[in-house]
């Protein structure tokens, strides 16, 4: 239908986030759908999500989920997943202190234009992920896929590999060191040829402050990042995919989505927890600046 907002279905938990800085402590509402949820609410783009919370979480945290038009299935008895995110030192620690119930795969319903497949601590099973094949643009974070939990909580990094699931991607992001524990190869564009050649026609690396990596397959190129002085980086992979696949939903070529991409990711670090202070211009010229930086690389 002419003039329909697109919708973007995000599939993976809800998380309470208790983040540890050098300045002290905050509780806040994350998870991808949280952070996928505000940047539609920026761009313009419809948002549901599968998702599931215990029945613990704080009345302002519920309230910050209805402004952001979110509607989680509630688990009565069990608990919200909770993340802890330890900044001391200039360095991410991550660890888990409760995960709630897997979504499983009679809980896929209907769904957007596009799913973001954005598991945070394995809680999207396999049985579940291949349900959303059926998707007409299916993107993959695989974060939680890779995450292995220690006797004491701590989250560890494994490699992990799933044929039939790459196979069914038409985007992928990820950090490059998680690229790595999944392909297997050392250098960046090649591990992101890997994803292409199993079918994924757009992979993106991220690589902090330095940019990112789109690869297309027949094509590669380097998107940089926009330089601010950060607040809270939690959630910028999640903005960073979602406002991709925002973008390319209206039909953006992949190179201004990364722009867009790289521009609201730095907008959400400015800021603490899931919100956006600056206005969809400041963004456009942000990304703009962006765009004129994207190099296609050799090879």
């Amino acid at each position: 239908m002419i003039g329909e907002v697109p919708k973007l279905t995000i599939v993976g938990h809800i998380a309470i986030d208790k983040i540890i800085t050098d300045g002290g402590v905050r509780i806040q509402l994350g998870g991808p759908p949280t952070y996928t949820a505000a940047t539609a609410r920026l761009l313009g783009l419809g948002i549901d999500a599968i998702t599931k919370i215990g029945g613990d979480l704080p009345e302002e945290l519920k309230t910050q989920l209805e402004t952001l038009g979110l509607k989680p299935i509630v688990v009565e008895g069990a608990e919200t997943t909770r993340f802890i995110l330890d900044y001391r030192g200039g360095e991410r620690r991550l660890s888990v202190e409760a995960i709630c119930d897997a979504i499983e795969p009679w809980e896929i319903g209907g769904l957007g234009d596009a799913v973001m497949l954005s598991p945070i601590i394995g809680e999207v099973h396999r049985e579940t992920a291949l349900k959303l094949r059926r998707a007409e643009t299916l993107a993959l974070d695989p974060q939680g896929y890779l995450r292995a939990l220690n006797p004491d909580g701590s989250v560890e990094l494994r490699p992990w590999l799933d044929l039939e699931l790459l196979s069914s991607i038409d985007i992928y992001k990820s950090t490059m060191r998680e690229l790595r524990l999944i392909t297997g190869v050392e250098e960046p564009l090649r591990a992101l040829r890997r994803l292409n050649e199993l079918g994924v026609g757009e992979a993106i690396a991220t690589l902090g402050d330095e940019g990112a990596i789109l690869s297309l397959g027949d094509e590669a190129y380097w998107i940089p990042a926009y330089r601010v002085e950060v607040v809270d980086p939690t959630g910028a992979g999640d903005v960073y995919l979602a406002a991709y696949l925002s973008e390319r939903l209206r039909g953006g070529e992949p190179t201004w989505c990364g722009a867009i991409a790289s521009a609201t990711a730095s907008l959400i670090v400015e800021t603490v927890g899931a919100s956006f202070k600056a206005s969809r211009e400041e963004l456009q010229g942000r990304a703009y600046e962006i765009y004129e930086g994207v190099k296609r690389l050799p090879g």
